[in-house]
């Protein structure tokens, strides 16, 4: 279900004797289920029932709810009868079944005495005579009508009364038929008969012709008089024309309800609906068509002159108004054309003595009042925005076309000495293009441009800017009855301007207000917002109780082309956007016509009731009172809420709320009047609708309660039982882990006396770890002073070197020789020693967190040959890998590489033209790793000092600078794992170095 359009047939939209009208379609495209509408009525409630011969339809002005599927042979029904004012609408059905109407809802019922629509006597059948809708083209037929005493029988030539009481009959020998429509027609109690030959309506009582009354619209042969008795309601159709017809004091009184451009031959039933003042044609084949009437009019130019659009206009008396090109109108269209020469439409004012001031290009123009508006005095060069007067002097705000080059105007606020145009006594500058301007109080103005607004001292000259952080293109200032300042926007929505603060006002939910032209303010506080996109009515109230309360909501009236407009955009970008005449009406220029309306007598309308009785559930419709109840497994849940409304719909507001939701909030409901729930929790739920029902804000609110009842797991007993089972399961649990406890406690205490040796054990290592810690350290500090102490000699005899160097102006070239190499041999030893150092530091870094692996010998020495391999080449020496293949260690790595590093170094470095041979032998877990090497071989005093160093390396001063760092290191990183080296030289020539391990592993 959804909101249907217009569109199909019948769509008019025209000015007939000053009453507007729209016309929308519905058919099988947009809504019904057939095009024959029989008959048309309206409920206790408010909603409008249809039938047709494919089903019976609830229309709430937005959707129609369609019932065809009833349990009945056939789904035509015809007329309605009954009692709406006590919920009681019947129709009829198949033979003996009659459909009721009831509480919103259709139900069939069988037929009984006070609901029958067929009666059979003296052998002729009678059907009952509710309305004649139906009964229009059927020759022959006799028809009944029940009334307060009696019963009425008409047949072809004849009407005759019987008497409830008495049962005397009254015979009435005229012809009750035209044309095969009957003559008799009822209002209220009274019965009435068209008498065609006599020209007089008579009037019926108990049977009788009482009186007589001359109505030629009614005795009009092309008159068509629709009549219904369960609405109450006559229609004379004449020509293009509808009216009503009613009876009041004695006399009828026939008015006109519109004039259509064309009425269908096919009309068979119609119904007035004097709330929403809506007229609904039913025809026979096209469907239902709803005309709705408004009390705005719009008027157009004439067709001889160019387009409807009008912007500037002034009140002309009072009920017309006159606009720049000197064509006055009224309600009725124009009636007086001055033929003015301007053609700019934007400006148009009025002096002190009423002469009409009017723009052409960029020239001023004075229409003179004493000489009937037809001859001008002109102004030369005067661009005026906007204008205004006091007792004393003109106000006027000028454009100016800017002085440096670029695109556009500037502004000029200019105020004169006296009533005239001739000598300024003050002008104030503006930078942008002037819009506006409004008398703030004696002291200052308020000027508005297309970038801000702004507050000008009349005293001083001082502009004070109200916008500062933000760009505002100013429309309008307007000043409310209560002394409050209202400035529009374009683009930006309006303001209240309040201690020098521009406070912005809510926009309306399709933010048309956003680009509001004008204010214009009614007898009762009303403010009236023409916009791009419609008419806003709000009252002032709401828009200050907003100012005080951000929270508080403002509901905004929207009026638009369905009220009435021939377009939705008003016009702005004038001096004058809106005028309020001197009869009450108010005047509003728009893209195509002119509207004038009184606002006083513009009813805005609301609901007036809620209705929640429809579901989907898991896609099946399920009705309800009060009360939904609902299975737990149900999923998806849409609620449907009815409430007729025939106005626009852009004005129906209803917002829904759901307890049991975190932060449940009002949702907004739309159109299609659905709320959608999935997976509710089980419980019992408030679920609340709101209406908007006035324009004073207040709500009418509807409660119904959702129960989901909990499955058989989610309900209290079940959780009793399953709490009392985890109950008695965890008194076992503890029982058994107490035991359990008791068992573990034990077997802890065999542990923790296992672990206490255990403990003793490693505390005994910790304090040999500690030893050796401690000497450790000793060395560092020995090792550091002595590097502190040797370093000074080379770093000092670098300094005293380059000294002379620098001290002695010619130098031979034996003696730069000297000076250099001097400086070469310190500087290589410092690097080499330096080089030393770091490599040390970095093994004993790593040895803190070193963890013992297992690894080949054999693969260590041979990356370190494959290191040394070129350097050896260069010196025509050969490294030969002659270690165990198969012998793998568990001595740190790291440290074994270094020392390998360092020897091999040695080696490589003093041997030329030689080898260098690796080889290991394996003695229980003592690995003997040989270097030997041809070289120069070592000094037997250095060997002899690092012997007696490698026995006292703790207490023994390291002459690093007389014999380098390598050797001292290797010591340190021996002793580190627990080796020795035995240094020999070698009987024919070189050295060799026996490294002495233990291949164990390192816990």
């Amino acid at each position: 279900m959804q909101k249907y359009t217009s569109a199909f047939l019948f769509f008019f939209f025209s000015i007939i004797c000053s009453q507007q009208y729209n016309i929308q379609s519905y058919n099988t495209d947009n809504g019904l289920p057939q095009n024959s509408i029989k008959d048309i009525i309206k409920d206790k409630y408010g909603f409008i029932w249809l039938t047709t011969e494919n089903g019976i339809v609830r229309y709430d002005g937005m959707k129609f709810v369609v019932y065809k599927n009833l349990p009945l042979n056939n789904q035509r029904f015809t007329f309605f009868y009954g009692y709406p004012e006590k919920d009681s609408i019947f129709t009829t059905g198949d033979s003996g079944k009659t459909l009721l109407i009831n509480k919103r809802s259709p139900k069939v019922t069988k037929t009984s005495k006070r609901n029958v629509d067929f009666i059979t006597r003296d052998n002729v059948n009678y059907f009952l005579y509710s309305s004649n809708y139906i009964y229009t083209t059927s020759p022959g037929i006799s028809l009944y009508f029940p009334c307060q005493e009696g019963i009425y029988f008409i047949r072809e030539n004849s009407i005759k009364y019987i008497n409830n009481l008495s049962k005397a009959e009254e015979n009435l020998n005229i012809k009750a038929k035209y044309k095969n429509i009957a003559r008799i027609f009822v209002i209220d109690k009274s019965v009435f008969f068209i008498d065609y030959q006599s020209k007089k309506i008579q009037k019926i009582e108990r049977g009788k012709i009482v009186s007589s009354y001359h109505e030629p619209l009614l005795t009009d042969p092309k008159s068509k008089v629709y009549w219904s008795r369960v609405n109450n309601q006559v229609f004379i159709f004449n020509r293009n024309s509808i009216y009503l017809c009613n009876y009041e004091d004695n006399r009828f009184k026939i008015s006109k309800l519109v004039e259509l451009d064309d009425i269908s031959e096919n009309i068979i039933s119609v119904y007035y609906d004097k709330t929403y003042r809506r007229l609904y044609l039913g025809s026979s084949t096209y469907g239902l068509q709803i005309v709705s009437f408004t009390d705005f009019t719009t008027v157009q130019r004439p067709p001889s002159k160019p387009e409807s659009v009008f912007y500037a206009t002034l009140p002309y008396g009072s009920s017309s108004v006159i606009n720049t090109y000197g064509e006055v109108y009224n309600r009725d269209g124009l009636v007086q054309d001055k033929h003015f020469k301007s053609i700019i439409p934007f400006f148009l004012a009025y002096d002190q003595e009423d002469n009409i001031i009017a723009r052409k290009a960029s020239d001023l123009l004075l229409y003179q009042k004493k000489k009937a508006y037809t001859r001008t005095v002109s102004k030369r060069n005067t661009i005026l925005i906007d204008f205004f007067f006091d007792t004393k002097r003109y106000y006027a705000f000028e454009a100016l076309e800017k002085m440096d080059g670029t695109i556009g105007y500037s502004g000029v606020l200019m105020i004169y000495n006296d009533l005239s145009f001739k000598t300024v006594k003050k002008r104030v500058f503006f930078n942008d293009e002037p819009t506006k301007f409004l008398k703030f109080d004696k002291d200052y103005l308020l000027a508005g441009t297309t970038k801000g607004l702004y507050k000008v001292s009349l005293k001083t000259n001082k502009i004070i800017n109200l916008n500062p952080n933000t760009e505002l293109s100013i429309r309008n200032i307007i000043q409310s009855k209560d002394g409050n300042f209202w400035i529009t926007t374009s683009g930006k929505g309006f303001y209240l301007l309040k201690n020098n603060r521009l406070i912005k006002m809510p926009y309306d939910v399709d933010n048309n207000i956003s680009s509001s032209h004008t204010i214009l303010e009614d007898q009762n506080a009303f403010f009236w917002i023409p916009t791009n996109n419609g008419l806003y009515k709000v009252p002032e109230s709401q828009l200050l109780q907003y100012v005080q309360d951000k929270k508080t909501r403002v509901n905004y009236y929207r009026f638009s082309k369905v009220s009435g407009f021939k377009t939705n955009e008003f016009n702005g970008g004038s001096n004058v956007c809106g005028n309020k005449l001197g009869n009450g009406e108010f005047v509003l220029p728009s893209l195509d016509g002119l509207v004038f309306f009184n606002p006083t007598e513009i009813k805005s309308y609301y609901p007036e009731s809620i209705h929640i009785e429809r579901a989907v559930i898991d896609n099946k419709e399920q009705y309800f009172d009060k009360v939904l109840n609902l299975k737990p497994e149900s999923n998806r849940i849409d609620i449907f809420i009815d409430v007729p409304y025939y106005s626009n719909p852009d004005n129906l507001i209803i917002e829904a709320k759901l307890s049991g939701i975190p932060n449940a909030n009002w949702e907004p409901i739309e159109k299609d009047g659905k709320f959608s729930i999935s997976n509710l929790a089980y419980g019992n739920h408030s679920f609340v609708v709101r209406t908007l029902i006035s324009d004073k804000g207040e709500y009418l609110y509807k409660k119904i309660n959702i129960i989901i009842p909990p499955y058989f797991y989610q309900r209290v007993w079940f959780k009793m039982l399953l709490s009392s089972i985890i109950l008695f399961l965890l008194y076992f649990l503890v029982k058994w882990r107490i035991h359990f406890l008791e068992k573990k406690n034990h077997e802890l205490e065999e542990i923790i006396s296992s672990r206490t040796k255990s403990l003793s054990d490693t505390v005994e290592k910790l304090e040999i770890t500690k030893i050796k810690l401690h000497k450790e350290i000793e060395q560092q500090k020995k090792l550091i002073g002595t590097i502190t102490h040797d370093i000074t000699t080379p770093v000092k005899f670098i300094a005293l070197t380059a000294k002379e160097a620098l001290n002695k102006n010619e130098y031979s070239g034996q003696q730069n020789e000297k000076i250099l190499n001097s400086i070469y041999k310190s500087s290589d030893q410092l690097y080499n020693f330096t080089i030393t150092l770091k490599e040390y530091a970095d093994i004993y870094t790593h040895h803190q967190s070193d963890k013992t692996e297992l690894y080949s010998l054999y693969k260590l020495i041979e990356e370190k040959k494959i290191l040394f391999n070129a350097i050896a080449e260069n010196n025509n020496t050969v490294i030969i890998n002659n270690v165990d293949k198969t012998l793998w260690v568990w001595i740190s790595k790291n440290i074994l590489s270094a020392i390998v590093h360092n020897l091999l170094d040695n080696s490589v470095k003093f041997t030329k033209d030689g080898f260098i041979t690796i080889e290991s032998y394996v003695e229980g877990n003592i690995i003997i790793l040989q270097i030997r090497d041809t070289g120069i071989g070592m000094d037997e005093k250095k060997i002899e000092y690092y012997t007696k160093l490698q026995g006292n390396i703790e207490n023994e001063k390291l002459l690093l600078q007389k014999y380098g760092m390598g050797l001292h290191l290797v010591l340190q990183l021996l002793q580190m794992i627990e080796g020795k080296i035995v240094l020999k030289k070698n009987k024919l020539k070189g050295t060799s170095f026996k490294l002495i391990l233990t291949n164990k592993k390192n816990d």
